[in-house]
């Protein structure tokens, strides 16, 4: 290869880039209802497998002790569940929620980079705070979880790389031939 090739001037990387801006209010609140609804669903679903397992193997009623909980525990739980059973396996395995996947938005590092696992623990854990919700009425919908983590959350859009646009110049200069 010629040291002035192309391969060798130009790194990928440099070339394709994504301009990272975060998706809109809308798509962020239909993500939220969506993902709510869901997350909520499926905590109380292994909430209650695990009650009846427990109850199966310590002999133990555990459903019917429910109504002594106090509500601020019941919250803590219902939220651990929240965020281990959805919110965690869906963002770092594919970097989307079930509502993400409908918006067609994903969750990326301020570099435009699939976050790691530790930061998506502590992007899922900062939405513990009950008044968190409330961060995304800004201009700019970026919550408290998305600035303590340094994520946030864009729309999905393929990249192209540098072989579909060298295909796609093939193309045009083909057609461009032709007349």
């Amino acid at each position: 290869m010629d040291r002035f090739s192309s391969e060798s001037l130009l790194d990928k990387r440099e070339f394709v880039r994504q301009v990272i801006t975060p998706t809109t209010w809308g798509k962020r609140l239909a993500n939220y209802i969506i993902d709510f609804i869901l997350s909520y669903i499926i905590a109380v679903i292994v909430m209650i497998i695990i009650g009846v397992v427990w109850g199966a193997l310590i002999d133990e009623d555990i459903i019917s002790n429910i109504d002594e909980i106090n509500s601020l525990v019941d919250r803590l739980i219902t939220f651990f569940f929240q965020i281990t059973c959805y919110y965690i396996p869906l963002e770092y395995f594919s970097g989307k929620t079930i509502g993400k996947m409908i918006t067609r938005t994903k969750v990326v590092t301020e570099a435009g980079e699939k976050p790691d696992f530790g930061t998506i623990v502590g992007r899922s854990c900062v939405r513990i705070i009950s008044i968190e919700v409330f961060s995304f009425l800004s201009e700019t919908p970026v919550g408290w979880h998305d600035k303590a983590s340094g994520t946030m959350v864009v729309d999905d859009i393929p990249l192209y790389n540098l072989d579909s646009l060298r295909q796609e110049s093939i193309n045009f200069y083909a057609e461009d031939e032709k007349y």
